[in-house]
């Protein structure tokens, strides 16, 4: 997390729903995280703005998060960063 904090500056993360099975053994959130690019994806630092959204899922044991499998749309922003980088 340190690393990705360096490459993507002022990263927010906000989170835009949460929800659980009936159990509460399993618990997703969606969420926005955005920020400044420092060299995310390994693209030269520019300062644009980076936003993608993600869907994380945990997994819940006695009381503590146990696992957890995050899905992120970060295709979606390189493509961004790198198409804009094509028109300028």
């Amino acid at each position: 997390m340190a690393s990705f904090q360096t490459v993507l500056e002022g990263a927010q993360n906000e989170i835009l729903e949460v929800f659980a099975d009936g159990s509460g053994e399993r618990v997703v959130s969606r969420w926005l995280c955005t920020g400044r690019n420092n060299g995310i994806f390994g693209l030269p630092a520019d300062g644009r703005a980076v936003a993608f959204t993600g869907i994380a899922i945990w997994r819940v044991q006695d009381g503590r998060l146990a696992e957890c499998w995050a899905e992120r749309a970060a295709l979606e922003a390189f493509r961004a960063l790198t198409a804009d980088a094509r028109e300028h």
